[in-house]
């Protein structure tokens, strides 16, 4: 398994979802170590998610390397990969079973204590507390009973729940309300702080608290650098910032 702590580097990495197809993703750079955030910006279709399947392994790299602490990624088994590096996606998927089953899916040996904990850091722990059966409710087919902002939370908390060295956060707002949208954002941010994280949003709000903006346009690199200087330049997140009200 990989050790930590653990850098995750993407050079030039060039991806597409079918052999000799369109590239989804091309030349893109990328360097993960250990607690640094980075966002990954851009419009439907511009490369954005293509970047967490490919540190995932849902796909390959069609050129360029992808490694984890310098060892190629596609050495690596596909599930000692997800132990470093665990996804969060817009449509995390939640198992017909209870929400206690659901979080320790995640770390199996958890204790009561660390869920209690977790539940809390996602901001569920009221929610829980006020359900007859608590730990112990079904959450339904797909989660059919939870509201879209309660699946997504439970789902963080199940990352966070096995300690990944790099979250993956892919479009996680995604499908949700703007008050929801708002709110899990900022808390998002909130318990990534300190852990290597890339988040690939449509979102705004917050991002001025990660080390650095990546704007993908037709799966190329269109402008990169902090908030406070992509928010000057004049170009494409500029004009992101200003269609949101930012």
């Amino acid at each position: 398994l990989p050790r930590r702590p653990v850098t995750v580097e993407l050079r030039g990495a060039q991806a597409a979802y079918r052999p000799g197809g369109p590239l989804a993703l091309d030349g893109l750079d990328l360097e993960l170590t250990p607690g640094r955030r980075v966002a990954v910006l851009g419009p439907t279709g511009a490369g954005k998610s293509t970047v967490a399947a490919l540190l995932l392994r849902f796909i390959d790299l069609a050129g360029g390397s992808a490694t984890l602490n310098g060892c190629d990624l596609g050495r690596l088994d596909s599930d000692d990969i997800r132990v470093a590096l665990r996804g969060l996606a817009q449509d995390a998927h939640l198992f017909d079973s209870t929400i206690r089953a659901n979080l320790l899916i995640g770390a199996p040996e958890a204790t009561d204590p660390e869920l209690a904990g977790v539940l809390a850091r996602v901001r569920l722990s009221g929610w829980i507390a006020s359900l007859p059966e608590g730990l112990d409710t079904p959450v339904g087919a797909h989660g059919a009973t939870l509201s879209g902002g309660q699946r997504q939370r439970l789902a963080l908390a199940r990352a966070l729940l096995s300690d990944p060295a790099v979250l993956v956060l892919d479009e996680p707002t995604a499908h949700l309300d703007p008050e929801n949208r708002a709110s899990l954002a900022a808390d998002l941010l909130a318990v990534s702080r300190g852990r290597s994280t890339l988040l690939i949003t449509h979102d705004l709000i917050g991002l001025d608290q990660v080390d650095e903006i990546i704007v993908l346009s037709d799966g190329r690199v269109a402008e990169r650098g902090s908030h406070a200087e992509l928010s000057r330049f004049g170009g494409l997140y500029h004009h992101m910032l200003r269609l949101s009200g930012s």
